[in-house]
């Protein structure tokens, strides 16, 4: 796939596999309006001159259970619980989630609530018949809300009842919701928004406050690589709308390549738009190897003589993560972000599902939440944890040094913030440069005292100067340079 400039100034390229650098110089690139924004070393963005620096992948930590399936009568798991979707309003945390019941494997939405995004509850809604009750935390079908797999975004757009959107998919179409509090909804004027299949599995709904558009990532099928869907194999496409009515023409933007398995398939893609930084769009697909079976799982599309495990299909999965500066243009980690693990009974298909949201839980701490065990009666969702900003890394050595040059930036504000982690030996220095690369004086690498330690947000001292101020809005570099750190972010703190 082609790649375009996102900004007229800078290109980027793909995020190797933790690859060293070596010396290296790029012509010089027209200035990049930072603001007072967090960026992200997702990619060589900033590497206008970079040597013996690597780009290092990072992987989240599985935490606890959060929340199991058979807590209540309305959960007797047929195939257990997953696509979930997470986000903040206020002081809660809020989840909803599908639950498929009963020996026809009926889809229910479920919805459960949280203080601290590590401790959850499920309840009482009153909103949904089960059994001849009310008293449970099913959310829909009802009230004329179609479709499964809940997809939810609080609008910032949206007052009173338009608060929340939702989209839901029933065969072969994505329809759109409103509701005030994210229980209640009603259908969109616009419905179906998209009459494009296929649209299985989870699509994903998003606000981009960059662009100013909703935005849908939505299953989608690659032709050009053989495969055994629908006479290809699982992609993503993206469409986006400026009203959340009219909705463009869905176009594939992530799947396959030749670097692949033949038979992987882009089955979901959680995507996110990271709240916390600029130009920062995230996705964790779950890939599906189709013609993989694990010895001890269930055989494909046979009843397993397991007691109370539903059946099972031929294939296994990892989490990977793929990162983009402008959301259409997408770079793909290809180890897993998240595998099944030691667990045996995670190694059978569509196992392990990352679930949409990437919430803060904790000053230095990001939360995830991914289902497990789908199928079996133990299936759960699970919380990962990963360090604040901490997705990729640059990565300076151990031995010497290691540095980069940024393109000329334009910010806004007083004070340099570093998100960084040095080793008890490791030490980062900082140099603040004019537009042709001469040290802007006070602001030196000699001017610079050590930088060791583990902070998430820690601003940067010279001897004499500890603002920045006066250089704001006109064209500086950063010169970094590390040994045996890892620097995650930096912003221009107003």
């Amino acid at each position: 796939m082609k790649r375009r400039d996102f900004f007229s100034s800078v290109a980027t390229a793909a995020l190797a596999p933790s690859v060293s650098c070596s010396v290296s110089e790029t012509p010089a690139k027209g200035p990049v309006d930072v603001g007072s924004s967090r960026q992200l070393f997702l990619d060589d963005l900033w590497f206008d001159k970079q040597e013996n620096v690597r780009l290092a992948f990072h992987t989240p930590t599985p935490r606890e259970i959060v929340i199991r399936a058979k807590d209540h009568p309305w959960e007797p798991i047929a195939h257990g619980l997953h696509y979930s979707c997470v986000l903040k309003d206020g002081d809660r945390f809020r989840m909803w989630y599908r639950v498929d019941v009963g020996k026809d494997a009926r889809a229910l939405t479920c919805h459960a609530e949280s203080q601290d995004g590590v401790h959850w509850e499920k309840p009482d809604l009153g909103i949904v018949e089960w059994k001849g009750s009310k008293k449970n935390n099913l959310v829909f079908p009802a009230g004329g809300v179609e479709g499964i797999n809940a997809s939810i975004i609080l609008d910032p757009n949206g007052s009173g009842d338009e608060r929340y959107k939702m989209i839901t998919r029933p065969s072969g179409r994505i329809l759109g919701f409103a509701s005030g509090d994210g229980l209640h909804w009603k259908p969109v004027a616009g419905n179906p928004l998209i009459d494009n299949p296929p649209v299985d599995s989870h699509n994903i709904l998003l606000w981009d406050d960059e662009k100013k558009r909703y935005v849908i990532y939505l299953r989608g099928i690659d032709r050009s690589r053989p495969g055994d869907f629908k006479g290809g194999i699982r992609a993503i496409r993206r469409a986006e709308s400026e009203d959340f009515l009219h909705w463009s023409t869905p176009e594939l933007v992530v799947s396959a390549d030749d670097q692949d398995p033949e038979d992987l398939n882009l089955y979901t893609n959680a995507t996110v738009k990271y709240e916390r930084a600029q130009r920062a769009y995230l996705m964790f697909p779950m890939v599906l190897y189709t013609r993989r079976h694990y010895e001890k799982a269930p055989g494909p599309q046979t009843t397993s003589t397991v007691p109370g495990l539903s059946p099972t299909f031929a294939g296994l999965s990892d989490t990977q993560f793929a990162s983009s500066r402008d959301g259409i243009h997408w770079d793909r980690r290809r180890k897993p972000f998240l595998g099944p693990g030691r667990d045996e009974r995670s190694w059978c298909d569509r196992n392990p599902i990352m679930g949409v949201g990437v919430l803060q839980t904790a000053p230095d701490e990001l939360s995830m939440y991914y289902s497990d065990f789908l199928r079996y009666p133990d299936s759960h969702f699970r919380r990962a944890t990963l360090r604040t900003d901490g997705f990729v890394s640059v990565e300076g050595p151990y031995a010497g040094w290691g540095e980069f040059t940024t393109p000329p930036l334009i910010f806004s504000g007083n004070q340099l913030k570093l998100n960084y982690r040095t080793s008890g030996g490791g030490t980062i220095l900082v140099e603040l440069q004019q537009q042709d690369g001469r040290p802007i004086p006070g602001f030196s690498l000699d001017d610079c005292p050590p930088i060791f330690g583990d902070k998430i947000d820690a601003a940067v001292h010279w001897k004499e100067r500890t603002e920045v101020g006066s250089l704001a809005d006109r064209p500086v570099r950063l010169r970094i340079r590390l040994r045996d750190a890892q620097l995650f972010a930096f912003r221009f703190a107003a």
